[in-house]
């Protein structure tokens, strides 16, 4: 059998020895992550149908997290007081994809005072870094960002990865291997249905925040200005863990959210394996996404309203500068010109479509425009 076979490659207890061999090191940190690791492996080697790249990617992504969960629980035995650092009143950006998050992210990130998660920080978090100009793990995610979008040149039209710009908390709550990214990655349902029933368990953002704290230790900013879609599903979770957390959730209509997940999802599959189904991706999205809505809705309703502002993306579009402005007026930040400034210069340099459009419908993934509105009418514009 081929040494790329699943069943050898995503053995979840070869891995592990692998990370620990390649590090030294034995202490992967709190074991909850263990059951939904190890069910991952499972849905990838009996359901995903990989291909010999994907079973390449897949376990170089695994080990990579495994390692950084070894450095993680390194850096604290060694720097205990970084427990101790402060994650104060952080600023959230909640939202379906093609809200505008990835538009209000780039924006918020333009606040001199602001920190915010470079993808390189997400590829390799620990150690913790000492500068956020000048460290060799740049280089490293350029490389990465390279050689992915070569697999995957369709990429870059759905999401531009930029190793040192601003990017989602995906690339830090995958550690935990409870985070949907696996879903867009691969066709793994059996792990999916158990992700659905648990994502939004406090367990995984005590270890996202512990990896925040880290980040932070000696690279500080007044507060961190963070997004996930992966946020929507987990806000029990987020808000038991950052109960001073500011909101932000972004709203459009579900006719153009679910062909866009879709897309991306059959863009990242079709690298990991031969056998990608456009109407089962359209199929799964569409319960997913109307069960987080449904779950964030009840979240939301229990708790206080003030915690919470709601943007539309055609206000957001039309005037976003104004919306900035209003974002910071409700949760009581501080407003600068040379924050101002920042988010005008990067609205120049970045115009829509800078990377190619991202070209997709409903129809193509067995959807209908009409059943759709109807039944997600609580994202309506």
């Amino acid at each position: 059998m081929s040494r790329f076979s699943p069943n050898i490659a995503l053995n979840a207890e070869t891995l592990l020895q692998k990370a620990a061999t390649q590090t030294g090191l034995s202490d992967f940190g709190d074991d909850a992550f263990l059951e939904p690791y190890e069910l991952l492996l499972q849905s990838l080697r009996d359901e995903a149908r990989l291909n010999k790249q994907g079973v390449i990617m897949l376990q170089r992504t695994i080990l990579r997290l495994l390692v950084n969960r070894l450095l993680t629980e390194q850096a604290f035995a060694a720097n205990p007081e970084m427990a101790e650092t402060p994650i104060e009143r952080p600023l959230y950006i909640l939202g379906f994809p093609r809200t505008g998050t990835t538009l209000l992210h780039n924006l918020l990130s333009r606040d001199p005072t602001a920190r915010w998660l470079r993808l390189w920080e997400g590829l390799h978090p620990a150690p913790p870094p000492e500068s956020l100009e000048d460290d060799p793990r740049i280089a490293q995610t350029e490389e990465f960002v390279a050689g992915f979008e070569k697999i995957a040149p369709r990429l870059a039209s759905a999401h531009k990865l930029n190793a040192t710009g601003p990017e989602e908390c995906l690339w830090l709550i995958e550690h935990t291997f409870a985070d949907f990214i696996f879903e867009l990655r691969a066709n793994i349902p059996t792990y999916s249905d158990w992700l659905a029933g648990h994502e939004a368990d406090a367990v995984w953002y005590r270890y996202y925040r512990r990896q925040l704290q880290m980040l932070s230790w000696k690279c500080r900013g007044i507060h961190w200005v963070c997004k996930a879609p992966r946020h929507l599903p987990g806000l029990g979770g987020l808000m038991s863990v950052f109960p001073d957390a500011r909101i932000v959730q972004t709203h459009r209509g579900a006719e153009n959210v679910l062909p866009s997940i879709c897309s991306l999802c059959e863009i990242t599959r079709s690298t990991a394996s031969d056998v990608v189904d456009k109407a089962a991706i359209g199929a799964h999205w569409y319960q997913r996404l109307l069960e987080i809505e449904r779950r964030s809705s009840e979240v939301r309703a229990a708790a206080d309203p003030a915690q919470f502002l709601d943007v539309q993306y055609a206000d957001l579009v039309a005037d976003p500068i104004g919306t900035v402005r209003r974002i910071y007026e409700h949760h009581g930040c501080d407003y600068s010109n040379e924050f101002e400034n920042g988010m005008e210069q990067w609205l120049a340099d970045n115009r829509q479509h800078k990377h190619g459009a991202h070209r997709y419908s409903l129809e193509e993934y067995g959807l209908d425009t009409q059943t759709v509105r109807s039944d997600f009418a609580g994202i309506e514009e």
